[in-house]
């Protein structure tokens, strides 16, 4: 290992757009090289709006790390969000090395720093994620030389990050096979009668949006969690409104479907979330009460909300989604709509109180 660069760590100003842009550049060098040059990369604007925005739940720092021995160039960037309504005791980190500074201590560094700034706020559990190439078979994970191909994994693991829960990113060609979609909803609909369905695109209407910002809280709990840290999410209709104003910055679209129940609350929601700027799209939050289970509501709202984009007019290349490999259920939907895993992410924490 070449001996460890003095370093600088310094606050980005969320107003300086040429610190925000060299914040990116490492960000986005360091995530193609760790996950390979297909793996979704948030482009510069869309990122800019999702974490330069104010927002009331949550606050967001971005540090950039330059070398002072290097010109002063930019060698790192972090990330830290820290929830403010709910999960008070997390904070949310995101470690970016530029690929010319491996195995120099940097990271270690900044992780350093990133356990001062948590014990700083009175926190107590730092979150991040970690990525492999997607294996079909478990033992060829376990075979792999995880210093070489996930490197990031080998890190965590060094500082005693703990492993919460693991996800796939699954992938699905555009356009999907609209009959597909048809025979799926229709073979769903015996098993949902009672239930009322709606879809849309752009903001929810209002006479819902109570009601789905409880869905949204709900998914951090009723989902799959593995043994991750965290309590329900306290979302509120303020939090949808600020997302979807920051959708209207990056030129995203929200494309929605919902089942109520007899009494008009909602069972079951879907979203999707259309980039212009990537000409993809992402499969956002999904969720079926535990109430409500085993009346195919998953499949059928993912149906509607998949019609309602094929409706759009608008272009891409792909539907990306994450689910917990845990979530036998929601995989065997994806799958059934033609998505295929690509890549593991393992969520992993370090509590400093442990």
């Amino acid at each position: 290992m070449a001996p460890a660069p003095a370093i600088s760590i310094r606050l980005n100003d969320p107003a300086d757009d040429d610190a925000f842009h060299a914040w990116h550049e490492v960000f986005a060098a360091a995530s193609s090289h760790d996950r390979g040059p297909d793996a979704p990369v948030w482009p510069e604007a869309e990122l800019s709006a999702e974490l330069r925005t104010q927002r009331t739940s949550s606050m967001t720092e971005l540090y950039l790390v330059r070398s002072a021995t290097e010109a002063d160039s930019a060698i790192g960037a972090i990330a830290l969000t820290m929830p403010l309504s709910d999960n008070r005791h997390r904070v949310d980190a995101g470690l970016y090395v530029d690929p010319g500074f491996r195995r120099r201590g940097v990271g270690s560094a900044m992780l350093e720093f990133v356990r001062s700034r948590t014990k700083e706020l009175d926190r107590r559990v730092i979150s991040s994620e970690v990525f492999r190439p997607f294996r079909t078979s478990e033992a060829d994970s376990r075979s792999e030389d995880v210093e070489t191909t996930a490197p990031g994994i080998a890190f965590a693991e060094h500082h005693g990050f703990t492993f919460a829960i693991g996800d796939l990113r699954s992938e699905c060609p555009l356009p999907v096979d609209s009959a597909l979609v048809r025979t799926i909803a229709r073979e769903a609909r015996p098993f949902h009668e009672g239930f009322e369905f709606h879809s849309w695109s752009g903001d929810v209407p209002e006479e819902f949006v109570e009601q789905w910002a409880l869905m949204e809280g709900l998914i951090e709990t009723e989902a799959p969690t593995g043994v991750r840290d965290v309590e329900p999410e306290a979302t509120s209709a303020a939090d949808i409104r600020e997302q979807e104003a920051i959708f209207a910055m990056q030129g995203r679209t929200s494309f929605a479907a919902i089942a109520l129940d007899s009494s008009g609350d909602i069972a079951a929601y879907t979203q999707l979330v259309h980039s212009s700027v990537e000409a993809m799209v992402y499969q956002w939050g999904t969720l079926v009460r535990d109430q409500y289970r085993g009346h195919r509501l998953g499949a059928a709202v993912k149906a509607a909300a998949a019609h309602e984009f094929s409706q759009s007019g608008l272009e891409a290349r792909a539907i990306i989604t994450y689910n917990a490999e845990e979530n036998e259920h929601m995989l065997a939907i994806n799958q059934r709509l033609g998505f295929r895993p690509v890549e593991r992410i393992e969520e992993v924490e370090l509590n400093l109180d442990a």
